[in-house]
């Protein structure tokens, strides 16, 4: 009955109009009936206008009623369908899906092997939760005094992995200039206990890093790593997120040969998630001993995945050869092209540099960005992609309700 409301409403500015017109050269001394008519005619116009409106805020109303309704019936047609795909064993009927299930139990199984169960068997960080909220957690990463023995940080390292006390934070890698964020890295964190207010201490990776290489757990914690990404990749594929992650590995495990053969076979039959997976190893690693030349890493530039070198030394480099072989990102520290008075300590080398990788399809990222006035000096080469604590510090990765 929305138009009786709209027709009653005209009726009332319709009907004022004309009292004001017929009635004010009767009440009102010297008023003539041309000016009561303008009157009337003022009257009758704001009524009309305000009437558009009103209707406007009506439809408007209506419609949004209406798209309610159809995502209500969408949940509830969801909502069913989960319901007969679980009275139906909850596997999918499509053959190829049930041999990409089957693979995917295998790799996280052979991570769990790898790794505590209690750390298996967490609950995933998820981009975004049910209202589609952010793809981290509000606190960001914030380093606290920590023991400084080398036996004690061992102990944290052990501990952490034992107990599931091994945080994932996630940093935006933006696109230049317009700052959207088109990656995230993922970094471990390993927790050291609580600060006086309750605040997870954590432990820096130059702290950790050389001590869980020495005790040979470092293929432990990029496993760890890696299983939190594959859990990160398929939920931005069930929502539909075109967001890649860059994941560091050390070259111990790329050697892991059962752990890349079953890693290899599952992405085999889930090459959309290769695409948004790009593995990150620092320059030593990837020149060192023939690395280039494994089996697994063939195998993963064949369906398709992409690599990133960071730490990176030295420029004088065979870039023909590491595009070859996918080598599609390069990082660089902001303060290797900036000098301290905030000029390019080589412009004409720099440019040079940028375009070499142009032209072998290689993306320069400036990390450890800190500042405008760096990022100005930076956009003078055109620089493709950013990172740094100016477009976004490491942030923990939100967890499922529950975890």
């Amino acid at each position: 009955m929305h138009w009786f409301r709209h027709l009653v409403f005209a009726a009332v500015y319709i009907a004022l109009a004309l009292v004001v017109a017929l009635t004010l050269p009767l009440s009102v001394t010297g008023m003539d009936g041309h000016t009561a008519l303008l009157f009337g005619l003022a009257i009758l116009t704001f009524g009309g206008l305000l009437h558009e409106f009103w209707s406007r805020q009506d439809e408007r109303n209506r419609l949004e009623g209406r798209i309610w309704e159809i995502e209500a019936g969408l949940e509830e047609m969801r909502l069913q369908l989960d319901a007969q795909r679980g009275h139906s064993g909850a596997m999918p009927a499509d053959p190829s899906e049930v041999a990409a299930v089957l693979s995917e139990a295998r790799v996280l199984e052979r991570l769990a092997d790898r790794l505590p169960t209690h750390v298996a068997r967490s609950a995933p960080a998820v981009v975004g939760g049910a209202d589609a909220g952010p793809l981290f957690a509000p606190r960001p990463l914030t380093a606290q005094p920590v023991p400084t023995d080398t036996g004690a940080i061992l102990d944290h390292v052990r501990e952490a992995l034992r107990t599931d006390q091994v945080d994932i934070f996630l940093q935006p890698v933006v696109s230049l200039p317009q700052r959207k964020h088109r990656y995230y890295e993922l970094f471990s964190r390993i927790r050291a206990g609580l600060d006086a207010d309750g605040k997870p201490r954590y432990l820096l990776p130059e702290q950790y890093l050389g001590v869980a290489a020495d005790a040979g757990l470092i293929a432990t914690i990029d496993n760890l790593l890696l299983f939190r990404c594959i859990q990160l990749l398929r939920e931005t594929e069930k929502r539909h997120q075109n967001v890649g992650f860059f994941c560091n590995i050390s070259a111990a495990t790329l050697n892991d040969a059962a752990f890349m053969r079953e890693f290899v076979t599952y992405m085999g039959q889930n090459p959309n998630l290769a695409t948004k997976l790009v593995f990150e190893l620092s320059q030593d690693d990837l020149m060192q001993g023939g690395l280039f030349a494994t089996s697994f890493l063939d195998g993963l530039r064949r369906l398709g995945f992409h690599f990133s070198m960071d730490q990176v030394y030295r420029l004088d480099l065979d870039w023909n050869e590491l595009a070859r072989h996918e080598i599609r990102f390069v990082k660089l520290d902001a303060a290797r092209l900036l000098d301290p008075d905030g000029r390019f300590a080589d412009p004409r080398a720099v440019r040079e540099l940028r375009q070499q990788l142009d032209r072998n399809n290689i993306d320069l990222i400036v990390e450890k960005v800190e500042t405008e006035a760096q990022l100005l000096e930076l956009l003078d080469l055109y620089i493709d992609f950013g990172q740094g604590y100016l477009f976004g510090e490491p942030r923990l990765a939100r967890k499922q309700a529950g975890s």
